[in-house]
């Protein structure tokens, strides 16, 4: 049995292609909104920790953890790679290759990035909501934030919690075009962007080149460094491995 770690793209992709060849598996994702843009199947909606995680392992005889979490993801990431390590289940990380556009300005975290855009008025914030807050309190009174978030009630609620007005708000599920980000970005007048390096899967060209239209800085908070015991950047390195394995 593989145990599929989703909640993105290539999770769904992957499950697809889990699918086409006829693998055991499940996926696991941890909203209902992840839940919502699978297309059936085996799916375990939980946030795992690594008691948890350790349970899942065994009750589901799993054989192999591919982990197809976002980037930041840093927290699940590593109780998959202890659960591993505990059971002696095989891991395997997809990571999404890398993209910098070549005008962002990169920053180590959201702090940094918050205390950068203290001299803006008009921000778009596309970086998710879990880090909002943190970005927030660097700024001033001064300073507009507009937010881009995923549209569910809960996420759009931890964002008005913070403060964010409902005029701020932007619910909308990706991707995004170029096209579509210019267009958003123009209307709430926006002079700056944050995003995280979610790479070109995440729509981080679509933004780059956007506020290259817009002449406007992309402001760009870097992966977290994570340590992965194995990994591969292609669907084709990742089935050859899932066969030796199995």
């Amino acid at each position: 049995m593989i145990m599929l770690l989703g909640g993105t793209t290539e999770g769904r992709e992957i499950a697809a292609l889990l699918e086409e060849r006829d693998y055991p598996f499940f996926i696991t994702v941890t909203t209902t909104f992840g839940e919502s843009l699978l297309e059936g199947g085996d799916i375990l909606r939980r946030k795992l920790n690594k008691d948890n995680m350790l349970r899942v392992i065994k009750d589901r005889e799993v054989k192999l953890i591919i982990d197809a979490t976002h980037p930041f993801a840093v927290e699940a990431s590593r109780n998959a790679i202890y659960a591993a390590k505990m059971t002696g289940v095989e891991y395997l990380r997809y990571e999404r290759e890398s993209f910098l556009p070549e005008n962002a300005i990169c920053v180590s975290d959201i702090k940094e990035a918050g205390e950068l855009s203290v001299c803006f008025s008009n921000i778009f914030y596309t970086a998710g909501s879990k880090g909002l807050s943190e970005f927030l309190s660097a700024l001033g009174q001064e300073n507009r934030v507009v937010v881009r978030i995923i549209p569910t009630p809960e996420v759009i609620a931890e964002v008005e919690a913070l403060g964010i007005a409902r005029e701020n708000i932007v619910a909308m599920k990706g991707p995004f075009s170029r096209a579509l980000n210019r267009a958003l970005f123009s209307e709430f007048g926006a002079d700056a962007v944050i995003s995280k390096e979610s790479g070109e899967k995440g729509g981080l060209r679509e933004k780059a080149c956007a506020c290259s239209d817009l002449d406007i800085p992309l402001i760009i908070i870097r992966r977290p460094g994570m340590e992965y015991p194995r990994a591969v950047n292609s669907y084709s390195e990742l089935m050859k491995i899932i066969e030796e394995i199995l």
